[in-house]
């Protein structure tokens, strides 16, 4: 409550505090003028931080950032010119004092913009060792973050002093600002001194070139994405750490080199497209590709690579039949139903292309059938809204507050875990607003519910600092220092280790009754099977991992189709699935069925559908991808220019 007032006194403060300072200084009033502009400051900074639309509508109006600085140190003149100081030298001392603080300002953030893109390294890398760069410390973030803005604020002593004590504090207060000010440039010059040489491009490609030739990587993993859909990269890196090749890991966009999992394969990030081929990957033979993005093309085009898609799920989805796969050499699906998704949807991917390699990624998944928490536990996982309205895929928007609702209702008891999918809210604002209403539902439901295990919460706040210093936040400095740093700890069991510490506290924090809200990446999708009893979800790949499990699950049927055209659409995922429709009717008896109250009628089912999604259960999914890679890596060495697919 008391955020959201302030976020929405902070929009008129900062509008009308402006005016109000001049008008205070032209009375004059010096304490209505201090108030005034310490309301405009504080204003000011929360409009900044929160990033309100009314600082973006002023700097539309021409009355940016800078130019409502320059009101306030022109409103403050004019206070001490009213108050009769206006012939005295100091008045035009504090005067041209004030007007150089912008030019200070100035050489301060031209020397920050210096260090920040000679430190903008053209190759960000993990797990590699670039000592020979030298890459120094990066400044600290309270002098590169908002560069601009805290130099501006500097003019607060000699503003707020000269309010208060007049002329001569006014004065006292423009020396101290100096002081500051250039204390603050000289440190900056000392990092432009010392990051000068990180300027030459040439010498980081070199120097990255010379790894990857001591490497010599015959597999990558290429991803490009948005931060949100990291996930679909993360999911993939175990399997490839277990890989009997080299492998290397090729990102597109700067900021999924932080939000990338734990592993053990290097990683490099190349965000322009004519640095790719700077690169020199001319020892790997396979490329494998968890989504379909433009970007794709610019290791496609890249002669005798092999290529696989191997995409970040298999489910009903348009993503798991997308007519583009035929840009690919090879097509990777966990098993028959894939394969027949691919030829029965007319995508023109050729039998013979497609690849069975299982999952091997659900390796996590607990297949006993039991979970470790004395009440019955039910996860409600939907999807996204998808790219296409038509799709109707998630259930979020349209059943998902009465899905809730239902379960928080249902007697006896059960408990709610709800883990939306990570893009939710990307397209449609009301899937937002139904989310925000689902987890305002769940935190009343837990007022009443008892809390146990608050001596683990301390523990998992430690824990969290500690994972988010490993992944690279900004504690551990920027890109460069990310870069040079991440080498030593590339090899590290440090991560793995507090990754599990982190899960187990996790659960046992708070108690196993209370119900909970799961968003980002941890704890994991698969962590989250492990502790229910029950799956309730959308047309996802969520329900084909789920199916490992054994254990029941529900699917949505949004639109309310009849069960055997829902079931004949979308098979993967409803065959061995209850269904739920609109009106939620049906979900009493599906949890008297998941409850234990009378025999499961689809457990035999549910067999059958994990042998069509994944292949028989006899087979190791690990085995069986890396033997897929080996061989495409030999189909690399014998290409021709007649066999490419075509795209």
């Amino acid at each position: 409550m008391t955020h959201r007032f302030v976020r929405a006194a902070a929009g008129p403060a900062l509008v009308l505090s402006y005016p109000a300072t001049v008008v205070a200084a032209l009375w004059p009033s010096a304490w209505a003028f201090v108030v005034t502009a310490l309301i405009a400051y504080v204003a000011d900074a929360v409009a900044s931080r929160e990033e309100l639309p009314v600082s973006e509508r002023l700097a539309q109006a021409h009355t940016g950032v800078t130019v409502r600085f320059l009101i306030r140190e022109l409103a403050v003149l004019l206070l001490l010119a009213r108050q009769g100081h206006a012939g005295d030298t100091v008045f035009a001392v504090l005067a041209l004092g004030l007007l150089g603080l912008h030019a200070l300002r100035g050489a301060y953030s031209a020397l920050t913009l210096y260090v920040i893109r000679r430190r903008r390294l053209p190759v960000v890398t993990r797990g590699i060792d670039l000592t020979g760069l030298r890459i120094p410390d990066a400044p600290s973030p309270q002098l590169t973050t908002r560069h601009s803005r805290t130099m501006l604020h500097l003019d607060v002593l000699p503003v707020l002093l000269a309010g208060l004590f007049g002329l001569r504090g006014g004065a006292s207060g423009l020396a101290a600002t100096y002081v500051l000010g250039l204390v603050a440039f000289a440190v900056m010059a000392r990092h432009a001194a010392r990051n000068r040489h990180l300027g030459d491009e040439n010498r980081v490609f070199d120097l990255v070139n010379q790894r990857l030739a001591e490497l010599r990587p015959e597999v990558a993993l290429y991803f490009s994405g948005s931060p949100d859909s990291a996930y679909q990269a993360n999911m993939w890196l175990s399997t490839v750490d277990e890989l009997d090749r080299q492998a290397v890991i090729i990102l597109r966009e700067r900021p999924m080199v932080p939000l990338l999992g734990r592993t053990k394969t290097p990683v490099l990030c190349v965000p322009k497209a004519m640095d790719m081929v700077r690169l020199d990957l001319s020892s790997i033979r396979t490329a494998l590709y968890p989504a379909n993005v433009g970007k794709n093309l610019h290791m496609l085009r890249m002669s005798g690579i092999r290529s696989a898609f191997i995409n970040h799920g298999d489910s009903d989805k348009p993503a798991s039949f997308n007519p583009f796969a035929r840009a690919y050499d090879e097509v990777w699906v966990a098993g028959p139903a894939g394969r027949e998704r691919y030829l029965t949807m007319r995508t023109g991917v050729r039998d013979e292309d497609i690849v069975e390699v299982g999952r091997p990624q659900l390796a996590p998944i607990d297949t006993s059938g039991v979970t470790p928490d004395p009440m019955f536990t039910v996860l409600y996982a939907p999807t996204w809204e998808g790219w296409s309205d038509d799709l109707a895929h998630s259930s979020v928007a349209t059943m998902g507050p009465a899905i809730v609702r239902a379960l928080l209702e249902h007697a006896p008891q059960v408990r709610v875990l709800y883990k939306p999918h990570p893009l939710t809210g990307t397209r449609d604002p009301k899937a937002i607003e139904r989310h925000n209403e689902i987890v305002a539902m769940i935190e009343r439901a837990n007022a009443g519910r008892p809390a146990s295990g608050g001596e683990h919460a301390d523990r998992l706040k430690t824990l969290t600092r500690r994972l988010d210093a490993l992944a690279g936040d900004e504690t551990a400095g920027d890109e460069a220092q990310l870069t040079r740093d991440s080498a030593a700890a590339g090899a590290s069991d440090d991560r793995r280790e507090v990754e599990e510490a982190w899960t187990a506290a996790y659960w046992q924090a708070g108690g196993p009754v209370r119900h909970r809200v799961i968003t980002g990446p941890r704890p994991h999708v698969y962590d989250c099977f492990n502790h229910a009893d029950l799956l309730i979800t959308d047309i996802s790949s969520v329900a084909g991992d789920f199916i490992v499990s054994g254990k029941p699950y529900a699917v949505t049927n949004v639109k309310g189709l009849s069960d055997e055209e829902f079931r004949e659409l979308f098979p993967t995922a409803a065959l061995a699935a209850y269904l739920i429709g609109p009106g939620c009717t049906e979900l009493g008896q599906i949890l008297a069925y998941a409850q234990g109250e009378g025999p499961d009628p689809l457990t035999e089912r549910r067999r059958e559908l994990r042998a069509h999604l994944l292949g028989p259960d006899g087979l190791d999914s690990a085995k069986r991808f890396d033997a897929a890679v080996s061989a495409l890596a030999a189909k690399s060495l014998t290409r021709t220019d007649d066999d490419r697919p075509a795209a």
